[in-house]
């Protein structure tokens, strides 16, 4: 009889069902891969009977270590697969396994009439990811587990993914006597599934919600204005602007002195080689030769696995960071003792100074970097500004915008302006394009082609006689 049923629900972590309950467990609805092993001996294949790897796809049935009449060469005859000595599958989700209290899911494994592990000991290696491209995460001992388990998916809030690698000793004589075949993958299953709104795969690895939050006060005492306390400006991949704008385009949020913001974020942030997260602070006008003494906003920055144990993150130093805390812009390592985050929390450490009215660390963007491929070195690119380099003599815009294949960039030029140059730049501040465009009759319209570039936000820069202006475009 089956006892478990397939939920679906859209990708990220928002929705917990109880475990326990039949309808919230969730089964593997597809194999990624499979690479089966040797039986015992090193030499000889596995039958045909056992190497359907379907069989560990779908609900687990409640006699999984009864032998239902296996026949030779007919699969049906078998509810599992067998890996093989070395062998391994990958399993994907469609409605992901959640993270709760204690353990998270059972991998489940076929020994005719259940034999202990000192007498039968098939082992495995268990491991789990939210991203096909994720590093994969240990999530049973490092000695493996031994025919059933129940697991916990660890520092990981969720998974998608289940790799499950034969580690079975084929030297061990109750295993090469008769040439076994290693461990058997009868199925695996999620106690509770998670659900909620898709992500932009720009926005993954940045966080998505805000858990706390507790502004402080301008320098002068007064509450911080509206249009710099919008706490979706936090929230999503940088805009990476430190150029003035207009206040209703603030894109930032302001902490004002002694403020302080716990975000969560969609998929965990691993630790990494290299460094794990890139601040974005807003400071108008900023560029990375300015020393921090002249500007000091500064904030300090931990992070969690679970939103209630936290740990300092390490600045990488560069103009004044040291220990947990950014001056401005900066990036930050996971120590070595975690194995990742979910959670991170910024508080502004910023003594008064300037003007009366000045707020403190303003958060523009935070990004997870070396995860599934971002690039993980460098520093935070400060973008020029108009102020900069020029007045902003003309006006550009880009539509549409979010754009997949084509943007028209519109120029609002000058006739004293004739040779411009265009370039896309990612958010880590390298140059992607470079285009020179040659008009002197005052406004014009370049098409952009993005087809080729990865899904995310970019920045155009447009550059005529000393004036530079700066606009942001999204790549779907």
């Amino acid at each position: 009889m089956k006892f478990s049923t397939i939920v679906r629900f859209p990708l990220i972590a928002a929705v917990l069902l109880v475990a326990g309950n039949a309808e919230a467990q969730v089964n593997a609805t597809s194999v990624v891969s499979f690479t089966q092993g040797m039986r015992a001996d090193g030499v000889s294949p596995i039958g045909v009977t056992r190497s359907n790897s379907n069989n560990a796809v779908g609900a687990i049935t409640a006699s999984h270590d009864a032998n239902i009449g296996e026949a030779s060469n007919n699969a049906s005859s078998v509810e599992f697969v067998s890996l093989g000595f070395g062998g391994e599958i990958v399993l994907e989700f469609a409605s992901p396994i959640c993270n709760q209290a204690g353990n998270d899911l059972t991998v489940f494994e076929t020994s005719y009439g259940t034999p202990s592990c000192v007498s039968w000991p098939e082992m495995a290696l268990v491991y789990a990811r939210q991203d096909d491209c994720q590093p994969w995460t240990l999530i049973s001992p490092n000695a493996g587990i031994c025919q059933n388990a129940d697991l916990d998916l660890g520092v990981l809030s969720w998974a998608k993914f289940i790799k499950i690698e034969d580690i079975t000793n084929p030297t061990l004589n109750v295993f090469l006597s008769s040439n076994q075949d290693g461990f058997d993958v009868d199925g695996v299953v999620g106690f509770s599934s998670c659900g909620g709104a898709a992500i932009n795969p720009a926005d993954k690895y940045s966080p998505n919600a805000v858990v706390t939050i507790a502004q402080g006060l301008r320098k002068n005492g007064t509450a911080v204005p509206a249009n710099r306390s919008i706490q979706s400006k936090m929230l999503g991949a940088p805009q990476m602007s430190d150029a003035s704008t207009t206040p209703a385009n603030y894109p930032f949020y302001a902490l004002g002195y002694a403020g302080s913001v716990v975000l969560s974020f969609p998929y965990t942030i691993l630790n990494v080689a290299g460094a794990d997260i890139a601040v974005y602070e807003t400071s108008f006008g900023d560029n990375a030769s300015r020393p921090c003494s002249s500007y000091p906003e500064k904030a300090k920055f931990e992070g969690s696995a679970d939103g209630t144990t936290w740990f300092d993150l390490d600045a990488v130093p560069a103009n004044g960071d040291a220990g947990a805390i950014l001056c401005r812009d900066g990036q930050l390592n996971i120590p070595a003792a975690e194995a990742g985050m979910n959670y991170i929390r910024v508080t502004d450490m910023t003594v008064a100074f300037g003007a009366a009215s000045t707020d403190a660390y303003d958060i523009d963007g935070i990004v997870g970097l070396g995860q599934c491929g971002n690039a993980s070195t460098g520093t935070p690119a400060k973008m020029s500004t108009e102020e900069e380099i020029g007045e902003g003599e003309f006006g550009i815009e880009i539509y549409p915008n979010p754009a997949s294949d084509v943007a028209a960039l519109n120029v609002a030029g000058l006739n004293n302006m004739d040779n411009y140059t265009i370039k896309v730049i990612d958010l880590m501040g390298r140059v992607i394009s470079t285009e020179s465009v040659n008009n002197a009759t005052g406004s014009f319209t370049h098409n952009l082609s993005i087809n080729k570039l990865t899904a995310g936000i970019y920045m155009v820069s447009v550059e005529s006689n000393g004036t530079r202006e700066v606009a942001k475009l999204i790549k779907k």
